[in-house]
C-alpha cells in the first residue's frame, strides 16, 4: 500500500517495508531476500507484532501477526499491500 506523505508525495510499500522490516532486525532492508518466508529471516513474535501495527499505522491495512511468521514472503506482502492501494485509489 502506498503511504502518503504530507507534501503529498506517495512511496510504495516496496520501498518503506524492506526498510522497516530491516530496522526492526538490525539489517539492511534493502538487502533482505524477497523469496523467503519472513519467518526464516529473523522475524519472531515480537518482531510480527510490531510490523503488525506498523503496517496498519501506516495502511489501515490489518495483517495477522502468523503471516509474517508463516511462509509469507516480503514479496507476496509487498505485491498484496501495493495492490491495496491500488484498489483504494481507484
Amino acid at each position: 500500500m502506498t503511504t502518503e506523505h504530507r507534501d503529498g508525495t506517495a512511496e510504495s510499500a516496496g520501498a518503506w517495508l524492506p526498510s522497516l522490516i530491516g530496522e526492526l532486525l538490525g539489517l539492511d532492508g534493502q538487502r533482505l531476500p524477497v523469496d523467503r518466508p519472513l519467518g526464516e529471516i529473523g522475524i519472531d513474535s515480537l518482531t510480527a507484532a510490531q510490523l503488525s501495527v506498523e503496517v496498519e499505522e501506516r495502511t489501515g491495512a490489518t495483517i495477522p501477526l502468523e503471516r509474517f511468521l508463516g511462509e509469507e514472503t516480503l514479496a507476496d506482502l509487498v505485491r498484496e499491500l501495493d495492490a491495496d492501494a491500488q484498489e483504494v485509489g481507484a
